[in-house]
């Protein structure tokens, strides 16, 4: 199949590639490896960690690799599990909460007697998630319930009340800790291990309390990545001084909006709560589906993680926290493996490790690399950097597919026809819209146009799973110049824009070849002004190869 991508297209491709700015994603299962285009990026770059677990002692066979996007080795990821416990989540109930396609007793999570209400559903979706980052890196876990009031649960019986464990940690009970106190939770109270009073439920939801009881929580972790997971089913304001100091903590706030009465509409609390963290709010029709919708999600921060031995490159699964596995095939031998992480922002870590895996007799052969069982190859999105725009941002995006090797992209025919698509959101608590699609050529190369909005959104490209290659997605580098506004006044003319260009550096505005103003970048922006019209006239941000010029 032939997409729309004619030879002078592949030309301008090739062209925009071979040029110092670009994106590149080596991702998987909707993961991405950016690597910052120039002029933008690098100073977030510090942000990111990825850590690879030592693989204790693997034998020839299936190997599992493990680790965590977001933390350096030997850290910590403390996560708390913050959910609704006021008298509406009694409403709507009789739903299947357990996921076992029946409704009875086993979904009645806290043995209140209520068969499937909403806080049976909470609780389902925490002990699902609880048990899904057990056997990986070290995660420990807190619960917090809240109605009127909050409360941080205690997860001992003795003195000492510790409000984490690590999330498999039984201390000799039937089931971990943390799954023992979420199923305590009752409307209004915790009742294990220490009865917690969370107050009645009549003037709303206490976000503001939820949130002071997290971070206090929160601030006797170790060093390491911090999440919450806030469940509700309602809504309730916010303090906007609240706001600020999460977005300062460094802490994630993942927010589930439960059923009708609750929103992700970008002026509603959870919404801001999730974007002033950023963070992702997720809308959940149905209480039943809260299990599978909080199991799934992922970081919204982290794009993703490509793992790599040898030439076989396996796109790693991230779970909630960070944490990644990715499967090979071994044989017995010594290795160096290479984690790839890469945050939404384009900021990258790499980090390697060097194993060794004994021999057994079933085993395959010395040196054996290969994919594990069920694991998707890696595939890789190189996105052209757009040139300068008058518009808000790019218009035109282009790039190339393939697999990754090592750490380049490769051409493979088996990608021809996959579908591409261009995505937009305004906020990273909002989800993504689909605003063009294309599909890779026999060449891997793409074309994807859109009509920019007003406000500045934020844009990425995702290509989709085609059988045993993994879905990946790329954010699209900024234009060097963009969102262009303009105005006059007593007969001067003056435009104001947005740059990637280094703060300082020099702006010219040339009419017919001559300069007629000069100007330097503030902030990334810049404005020029002219006695005359500004139609046709020329700016020029920076010099030497890294300028960029625009035609007004």
């Amino acid at each position: 199949m032939r997409s729309r991508v004619t030879r002078r297209l592949e030309a301008d491709v090739h062209a925009r590639l071979r040029a110092t700015g670009c994106a590149v994603a080596l991702a998987g299962l909707g993961a991405a490896l950016l690597v910052p285009f120039a002029g933008g990026g690098a100073e977030a770059a510090t942000a990111a960690a990825v850590s690879i677990n030592p693989p204790g002692n693997p034998v020839a066979g299936q190997v599992t690799l493990s680790g965590t996007a977001g933390a350096e080795g030997g850290q910590t990821t403390s996560v708390l599990y913050a959910f609704d416990a006021t008298n509406s989540t009694a409403t709507p109930d009789r739903s299947d909460c357990s996921g076992d396609g029946a409704v009875d007793a086993a979904d009645d999570l806290n043995g209140d007697g209520a068969v499937g209400d909403v806080l049976d559903c909470e609780i389902a979706g925490v002990v699902s998630l609880n048990r899904s980052l057990v056997g990986g890196s070290s995660v420990q876990a807190g619960v917090v319930g809240f109605a009127n009031q909050a409360a941080a649960a205690d997860l001992d019986p003795g003195a000492d009340a510790p409000a984490f464990t690590p999330v498999g940690f039984t201390g000799g009970d039937a089931r971990p800790r943390v799954e023992s106190v979420a199923r305590s939770v009752v409307r209004g109270a915790i009742t294990q291990y220490t009865p917690k009073d969370l107050g009645g439920s009549g003037s709303g939801t206490a976000f503001d309390s939820a949130l002071q009881t997290s971070l206090a929580t929160l601030a006797s972790a170790p060093a390491g990545p911090k999440y919450v997971m806030l469940l509700s089913d309602g809504q309730s304001p916010v303090d906007d001084a609240l706001l600020q100091q999460l977005t300062t903590s460094g802490v994630k706030v993942r927010t589930f909006a439960v059923g009708a009465d609750a929103s992700c509409v970008h002026y509603g609390s959870l919404a801001k709560i999730a974007s002033a963290t950023g963070e992702s709010c997720t809308s959940v029709g149905s209480p039943a589906d809260l299990t599978a919708q909080l199991s799934a999600s992922q970081p919204d921060a982290v794009s993703g993680v490509s793992v790599s031995i040898g030439k076989v490159a396996v796109a790693a699964q991230v779970n909630a926290v960070g944490g990644w596995r990715a499967d090979f095939v071994l044989g017995e031998g010594t290795y160096t493996a290479i984690a790839r992480a890469t945050l939404t922002s384009g900021a990258t870590a790499t980090t390697r490790s060097t194993f060794s895996v004994a021999p057994t007799a079933a085993g395959p052969a010395p040196g054996t690399v290969g994919a594990g069982a069920g694991a998707l190859r890696a595939t890789g999105i190189v996105v052209a950097r757009p040139g300068a725009t008058k518009a808000p941002s790019a218009a035109h995006v282009t790039g190339r597919v393939g697999v990754v090797r090592g750490t380049r992209v490769k051409s493979a025919a088996e990608l021809a026809g996959t579908r591409v698509l261009l995505q937009v959101r305004r906020a990273t608590s909002d989800a993504w819209t689909t605003v063009d699609r294309d599909r890779i050529d026999q060449k891997g190369l793409f074309a994807l146009r859109w009509r920019p909005k007003a406000q500045t959104p934020l844009l990425r490209v995702a290509l989709e799973q085609r059988g045993r290659f993994a879905s990946s997605a790329v954010a699209v580098p900024e234009p060097p110049v963009s969102a262009c506004s303009f105005s006059s006044k007593h007969g001067t003319h003056s435009v104001t824009c947005r740059t990637t260009a280094r703060n300082g550096a020099q702006v010219r505005l040339l009419d017919d070849g001559t300069v007629v103003d000069r100007s330097r970048v503030r902030e990334h922006t810049f404005r020029v002004t002219t006695r005359g019209s500004l139609n046709r006239t020329v700016v020029v941000v920076g010099s030497g190869s890294g300028r960029a010029t625009l035609v007004l």
